[in-house]
């Protein structure tokens, strides 16, 4: 029996359509499921990467500070094995040419080495520039930013000419990083040759009695103390002015445009209290920092002075303090 032409054109042509339609629906099925789970799930990472982004406050001016590598409680573990890993009892390896160890509870000096020579201490100036700036000058005065101040070397807080702030705001440049354009609005705002003489006065009437000033930076390498004076400035700063020290401590802070990310490597150990750096040429490196340690949990000031190793050199004199 032949088969019927027509009955098979119709038969190839009704499986056609069916095959078709049955692609074109599992086709829809699939955008479906793309649409309601993978966009889903796409959409939730866009929104952790954009509230990772909203959180990350080392965005400054534009311009973005690469990510940190390690968690904070990475860099404390890391610090802690760096420093049980160093000797006890020896402090041939630090490279300080002046260090000292002060249990600041008690009034103990733990170690110290050249603690009475005369060096240049760079930008530990500033915390003596913070204390003049916050005894003289109320905080809500309103301090310009002249092209003067802005000549000043080393613009790390990216002023303009123009701007104004608060002398309460100029203190977070000033302090978190190291600004010199700060400390000489400072100076300016007072009066320049005064406020220099206010910090040479202060520094003698608390006992600092070998540290003098020339400018309110640090910039000049006649600004010298010694490790014993800068840790009776630090003391007396920590005593009275509390403030000062808390503002060393924080991690970033935004005022309007501006936004000012703390360089020092210490802000992600629990022990670390607060404290400076400072760097020139003819001082090298130098550090005044205050740490909470050991079982009672006293407050310790380790001062290094034309330092090549900083970081390195205040752990190692840190150890020194019995756990």
């Amino acid at each position: 029996m032949q088969p019927n032409p027509l009955k098979t054109f119709f038969s190839v042509l009704f499986g056609g359509l069916i095959v078709m339609f049955a692609c074109i629906g599992t086709f829809n099925v699939g955008i479906f499921v793309w649409r309601t789970f993978g966009q889903a799930g796409h959409l939730k990472n866009l929104q952790v990467a954009q509230t990772a982004d909203a959180a990350d406050t080392s965005a400054i001016l534009g311009m973005r500070v690469s990510a940190p590598r390690y968690s904070a409680i990475d860099e404390e573990d890391m610090i802690n094995a760096a420093a049980n890993a160093l000797p006890r009892g020896q402090v041939e390896h630090v490279t300080a040419k002046a260090y000292l160890v002060k249990d600041l509870t008690t009034g103990q000096v733990i170690v110290g080495n050249n603690v009475d020579q005369l060096l240049p201490i760079a930008s530990l100036s500033k915390l003596v520039t913070a204390v003049i700036a916050r005894s003289n000058i109320p905080d809500s005065a309103r301090i310009s930013i002249t092209k003067s101040v802005t000549s000043t070397y080393g613009n790390t807080a990216d002023f303009v000419p123009g701007e104004t702030f608060t002398a309460g705001d100029l203190m977070y440049p000033l302090l978190m990083v190291s600004s010199n354009d700060a400390a000489e609005a400072y100076a300016q705002y007072y009066g320049r040759a005064k406020f220099i003489r206010a910090m040479n006065d202060f520094v003698q009437s608390i006992g600092a009695y070998r540290t003098s000033f020339s400018d309110p930076s640090g910039l000049d390498p006649k600004n010298v103390s010694t490790v014993n004076d800068m840790a009776i400035i630090m003391n007396w700063i920590y005593k009275n002015d509390p403030t000062i020290v808390s503002i060393t401590e924080l991690k970033a802070k935004t005022i309007r445009s501006h936004t000012w990310v703390n360089p020092t490597h210490f802000l992600s150990w629990s022990y670390y209290v607060g404290g400076k750096n400072g760097y020139l040429p003819e001082a090298n490196r130098t550090n005044v920092s205050l740490f909470k340690w050991g079982n009672k949990a006293d407050i310790y000031a380790v001062v290094v002075l034309g330092s090549s190793q900083r970081d390195a050199d205040t752990v190692a004199l840190l150890k020194k303090v019995q756990p």
